[in-house]
């Protein structure tokens, strides 16, 4: 897991932003978490600002075993951060805009309360960064767009064939590599068009660590024809499936607003919409 954010955040493309893209409030990271947390304390929509006051706002806070015994300041080999903030000695980044801090020093959720504190899963005070390559292609003249997406093993949804960003790696780099360990496709991702960075509204996140990432579009057209998925690493399958309303619905919700978006940009159709 990288330590820093990725290094290629240069525009090249539309690329959206999170408050435009979810339309409201985050919705995954109120009510929805992995089976080792605890219940999240209810945060109403009306609630979830930082600017609004929420008397008796109470939330439990977590850090699972996994990520402290991978505390590189005592393991060599770990990658998340200490638990004690006084020993992050890394600059705070958001794809968001400005990190905020509360009374006790930890970095803030950018788009509000969670209804847990604490990191969770999450490896990193603050924004972990992932990259998401967005592959899209015509099997065959005339035909429905596809795209080329996992079964996640984690959470059963589908998703696109992202992960998280290695120390010293750009966004591209780790898009290419996620793509082939995922899905055993090569396809050099440095010349993706960007098409989100940001916020990643996920069922991990917490009021102090959570997902942002970078997603970067290649279209193959008819030469994606040859291009054979293969599930690998944290994939239970992958394949390619037309770009209809009914799949980006059963899709990771952040993934499938970015597919959404994406497809309505560069001027293909959803097939069925």
């Amino acid at each position: 897991m990288g330590t820093a954010a990725p290094a290629d955040l240069s525009e090249n493309g539309h690329v959206s932003d999170a408050k435009r893209l979810l339309a409201g409030p985050h919705v995954t990271a109120r009510t929805e978490r992995p089976p080792s947390y605890p219940p999240r304390f209810p945060v109403p929509d009306d609630k979830v600002a930082w600017e609004t006051a929420f008397a008796g706002y109470d939330p439990p806070y977590h850090v699972d075993l996994v990520v402290l015994e991978n505390d590189r300041s005592t393991n060599p080999r770990g990658w998340a951060d200490p638990e004690n903030l006084d020993h992050v000695t890394r600059a705070f980044y958001s794809l968001e805009g400005v990190v905020r801090f509360d009374e006790l020093g930890r970095p803030r959720n950018p788009l509000g309360r969670t209804g847990i504190c604490g990191r969770g899963l999450l490896g990193k005070w603050g924004a972990n960064f992932a990259a998401d390559p967005l592959i899209t292609r015509e099997a065959q003249a005339g035909g429905p767009l596809e795209v080329l997406v996992i079964e996640r093993a984690d959470s059963g949804l589908w998703a696109f064939p992202g992960g998280m960003v290695d120390a010293g790696e750009s966004a591209t780099d780790a898009m290419t590599r996620e793509l082939f360990e995922e899905t055993g496709v090569r396809i050099d991702m440095s010349g993706a068009s960007i098409v989100y960075r940001g916020y990643v509204d996920g069922r991990r996140n917490t009021d102090n660590a959570w997902l942002e990432t970078i997603a970067g579009h290649v279209h193959l057209g008819e030469a994606g024809r040859d291009a054979i998925p293969n599930a690998g690493d944290d994939a239970r399958s992958a394949r390619w499936e037309p770009v209809t309303p009914e799949l980006i619905a059963r899709m990771h919700k952040t993934h499938g607003r970015i597919l959404a978006d994406a497809v309505k940009r560069a001027g293909f159709v959803i097939a069925g919409s």
